[in-house]
């Protein structure tokens, strides 16, 4: 049995996903999310909860989801992402290596009712 690369997030939209057309002709649709997902941890002499949120940026939805994304999802809304990390490696000019795990949103879900406004 292999190992799935899979993720799953649930927390509320720090921003207004950041939605642009990018490829040749410009005919593909991406949406930029960033999410603020709790964070509970327990005091281990004291028992008491300690509550924080992590910052994800660079979860990244295609097509579809960045439809969804850009026309039903703003600032605080809280949902649910399923995907998978993707390495992404690149020098910049000075050829210095850099590396950061995105997100690719296989399914981005509202666990909200409330539709985007106009």
């Amino acid at each position: 049995m292999s190992a799935q690369n899979q993720v799953t997030l649930i927390g509320r939209l720090v921003r207004d996903p950041e939605v642009d057309e990018v490829g040749k002709d410009k005919k593909y649709r991406r949406a930029n999310i960033s999410l603020a997902v709790r964070n509970i941890k327990k005091k281990f002499k004291s028992g008491e909860k300690e509550i924080n949120a992590d910052f994800i940026d660079g979860i990244i939805a295609w097509g579809k989801q960045a439809e969804f994304a850009e026309n039903y999802l703003t600032k605080g809304r809280m949902i649910v992402v399923h995907g998978e990390l993707k390495p992404d490696r690149w020098k910049d000019k000075e050829n210095k290596g850099h590396y950061r795990l995105t997100i690719l949103a296989n399914s981005i879900q509202s666990l909200d009712s409330k539709k985007k406004s106009a």
